[in-house]
């Protein structure tokens, strides 16, 4: 009995001298409230997306789309620095933003009776709501 006492001992004491100490940081992966706030802005922007590649309006469509993959792209950067373990930067926040509102500004310019502008439009106001709920959740 007392050998196998030895024998756990040992492989603790090993295991902590060979264990490296890290500081304990918050990863910033954030609570349910913070994560669902996440999921539906991507959903959202994704819902966006696709109704912006229905537009007749070449002119509004184009620079729709332009919006719309500035937000993505920071979206996949703030993603990428959660995952990582870092803080997200707050200029992708910024460009998160700017890609929100540059996509509001284009449907603006396009037409009422275009079924996608309206669609897009809506989408587009429940990503801004739940970018808003990102901001306000996760800090």
């Amino acid at each position: 009995m007392h050998a196998q006492q030895y024998i756990i001992a040992a492989l603790m004491a090993f295991g902590a001298a060979v264990t490296e100490a890290r500081a304990l940081e918050p990863r910033q992966i954030g609570d349910l409230a913070c994560n669902v706030a996440r999921l539906q802005i991507v959903n959202a922007l994704s819902a966006t997306k696709k109704n912006v590649g229905d537009i007749q309006d070449a002119t509004v469509k184009t620079a729709a789309q332009a919006g719309v993959k500035q937000a993505q792209d920071a979206i996949g950067v703030i993603g990428k620095s959660l995952l990582a373990g870092e803080k997200a930067p707050a200029t992708a926040r910024d460009d998160v933003a700017a890609g929100l509102t540059a996509t509001g500004t284009a449907l603006q310019g396009g037409s009422k009776d275009d079924q996608a502008v309206t669609d897009a439009t809506s989408n587009l106001a429940k990503a801004t709501k739940a970018g808003e709920d990102v901001v306000a959740k996760c800090k």
